[in-house]
């Protein structure tokens, strides 16, 4: 015995069958590496280095991201370059980015970067902890830390500020972090 779904009728008088909740619609699928290199191109757009590069060796700027990644992690998870990459990924790049947003005055993006600092630092501090402590368990920890670096800072993540936000909620919670008294004079 099949259960039939209700049917319905349309203003038309057509029979049409109940489809329950409507699912939400995703995101276009990426149909081929074009469209792919256009979206990262799109995000490291204000890089200026990274476009001048790009069109010296006549690639696509999303091309040349991915393969900097790729040779990063490649690097990682071998072994080699470990602090070459991590100087790269974690301290090269932020700090161009760092200058650059000062440099323009722009409060939105010292945000970004303020908060990447103040992260990357207690990374820095819990670091030799967690390496002592998982080194022999997680042979991805360097691929796995970069990543988390890359996440951050990229622009479509921007995940230094939601760790700075839900750090700082946190802190204020405590009573750790209070507003200070302003003096009325």
């Amino acid at each position: 015995m099949s259960e039939e779904q209700p049917k319905q009728v349309d203003p038309s008088n057509q029979p049409v069958i109940a489809s329950g909740p409507k699912r939400p619609q995703k995101e276009p699928e990426l149909d081929n590496l074009d469209e792919i290199f256009k979206r990262i191109s799109d995000d490291f757009n204000d890089v200026a280095p990274l476009q001048q590069i790009a069109q010296k060796f006549n690639i696509n700027p999303g091309q040349l991201v991915l393969g900097i990644i790729f040779v990063a992690f490649t690097l990682t998870i071998f072994g080699a370059g470990n602090l070459l990459v991590k100087i790269m990924i974690g301290i090269l790049y932020p700090a161009y980015m760092s200058v650059q947003c000062v440099k323009q005055k722009d409060d939105a993006k010292s945000k970004i970067w303020l908060s990447y600092w103040i992260i990357y630092l207690l990374m820095f501090l819990l670091d030799r902890i967690i390496w002592f402590a998982f080194h022999d368990l997680l042979q991805l920890y360097f691929p796995i830390k970069n990543m988390t670096l890359i996440w951050m800072y990229y622009p479509k993540t921007r995940g230094a500020i939601i760790i700075f936000d839900k750090l700082l909620l946190q802190l204020n919670q405590l009573g750790i972090l209070e507003k200070p008294k302003q003096k009325h004079e």
